[in-house]
């Protein structure tokens, strides 16, 4: 698996680690039937946490900025909204 590190640059491989994680019986019974990657969908489902906990935690670090932005375009308008060629007023 690969990823890239910054737009542009090489990709390298995703250094693994072992951990141990606790799943349901019933879960993990029917994920091994159906021939799931277990650690591939673990792996995955702990990726979109961790953007989701990232995101949240920039909205939050961010949030009188972005009310201070958004009641100055609510003052004077988007900026260049004179130059704005499709009006959707």
């Amino acid at each position: 698996m690969f990823h890239m590190v910054q737009e542009g640059m090489m990709p390298r491989t995703a250094e693994k680690q072992r951990t141990n994680i606790t799943l349901t019986a019933v879960n993990l019974a029917a994920a091994r039937e159906l021939g799931l990657n277990v650690s591939a969908i673990s792996d995955a489902a702990l990726a979109a946490a961790v953007r989701a906990a990232k995101a949240e935690a920039w909205a939050r670090e961010n949030a009188e900025a972005i009310a201070e932005r958004r009641a100055w375009i609510e003052t004077h308008g988007t900026p260049l909204a004179d130059l704005q060629v499709l009006k959707i007023d």
